[in-house]
């Protein structure tokens, strides 16, 4: 059975009093828009407010009484007429603007936030099969690496965390970043009013919105997205997982865990962050158990759904930035370890056929006695970037031959795998 979004987003309000907001929200928002953009029909301004046009056809008849708007242009009739602000409108904006600058959609209630969010979390449960089948289609393009991508597999058909380790170069964030591909989508609302805050959840940045979603007769300040992937590598501190103030937007924003619900929280090159791995992880031990996490704004406390696949990736000694408590609570721990010959063959023939380059096993065999000869380990990365080299060597030489030489090769490696990076002294 799918997933069908349509019957869990809630239906359009047409009366001001469903929006289930403070109506001053609404009505400041108006305000706002004509102060920064000027004279407005309704339709337009309804359509950035995300709402039915009627209601701001009402909110403005109110304003109209206390001289707070007035027509001033446009033909038809009602949602067609354009409106602008009076002088009176105008200090009342400044005033508004001073201390909210917020412009966009009507936010939704929290209480409104909190129960579609869990029934849109609980029925992905229900109707999303998350298994092998499903697994193999997704990573069907995927080369080797069979044994990580089935425990993968497991880790999120059980929706529980990992810790995914390995050297750098094997496609440790790359795996983490696919595992979006085995959930099913979400919605999320464009903004949530808390306490008369508005925290805004809706981010571009990664939130990708479904495109040609049938919308008709739904609640537009809800938007329907791909399972959200929130990255955060070494620039996380603790203080970026709590509520903080967006000034660009004018409001609050929803910290990496609330805005990751439904989809993937990758804690990326975990070891390097500005603080201790101890204080991530005990951060984390109430949204890693509860799958809930405790918010502060404005004084409230308040618990939001942090519903989603945590992943830790570390290229670092795992032994060395963790301890056994934190491990016990990550009931996956997966090595993407380093090719076999086998795969590291096959990711060569791969990148050889995308950069139109011919494919010979003696160059695979040239380079894997270089590795061998310089104790090197061999990375998933390495062939893409070897055969980059051998490219664009041929492009600056304008040398048509698809086939690669054993110089090529060796000369690709040398660049690749410099012996010295150092300056060094010369006289002539």
């Amino acid at each position: 059975m799918a997933l069908d979004l349509r019957t869990i987003i809630p239906a359009q309000a047409s009366m001001l009093y469903d929006l289930k907001v403070d109506p001053e929200i609404i009505t400041n928002l108006i305000i706002k828009e004509l102060y920064v953009h000027g004279k407005e029909v309704p339709r337009k301004l309804a359509k950035i407010l995300k709402i039915d046009p009627e209601i701001v056809q009402q909110v403005i008849v109110e304003l109209k009484k206390q001289e707070i708007v007035g027509m001033v242009g446009g033909t038809g009739m009602g949602t067609d007429y354009q409106y602008g602000l009076y002088p009176k409108g105008t200090e009342r904006a400044k005033n508004i603007l001073d201390r909210d600058k917020y412009l966009g959609s009507v936010p939704v209630s929290f209480d409104e936030y909190i129960r579609v969010t869990r029934k849109v979390l609980d029925e992905g449960k229900k109707s999303f099969a998350i298994n092998r089948k499903l697994m193999e289609e997704k990573f069907s393009h995927h080369l080797g690496y069979k044994d990580v991508l089935f425990q993968i597999g497991q880790a999120v058909c059980a929706r529980k965390p990992a810790f995914v380790y390995g050297f750098p170069g094997n496609g440790k964030t790359f795996l983490c970043s696919s595992v979006v591909k085995l959930l099913p989508p979400m919605i999320v609302p464009y903004a949530v009013e808390v306490s008369n805050q508005l925290v805004r959840i809706f981010d571009p940045s990664c939130h990708q919105i479904i495109e040609n979603f049938d919308m008709e007769g739904l609640d537009e300040r809800w938007v329907a997205v791909h399972p959200p992937l929130i990255t955060a590598g070494g620039e996380l501190t603790l203080e970026d997982l709590e509520v903080k103030y967006n000034s660009k937007f004018g409001c609050f924003d929803a910290p990496p865990q609330v805005k990751a619900t439904g989809g993937v929280l990758l804690i990326d090159d975990l070891g390097r962050q500005r603080c201790e791995v101890e204080e991530i992880f005990n951060r984390f031990i109430i949204p890693l158990e509860n799958k809930v996490d405790y918010l502060v704004l404005g004084g409230q406390r308040m618990e939001v759904p942090t519903d989603e696949i945590v992943l830790f990736s570390t290229n670092l000694d795992p032994m060395k930035i963790v301890d056994d408590a934190f491990l016990r609570r990550l009931p996956y721990k997966i090595n993407v370890r380093n090719p076999s010959v086998a795969e590291y063959t096959e990711i060569w023939k791969s990148v050889s056929d995308k950069l139109s380059l011919k494919f010979n096993q003696a160059n695979v065999d040239q380079v894997l006695t270089m590795y061998r000869c310089d104790k090197r380990g061999l990375r998933a990365v390495h062939p893409r970037d070897i055969l980059n080299i051998i490219r664009d060597r041929k492009r600056y030489l304008e040398d048509e031959s698809l086939a690669i030489t054993e110089d090529e090769v060796k000369e690709a490696y040398g660049i690749y795998f410099v012996s010295q990076l150092t300056l060094v002294e010369t006289i002539e």
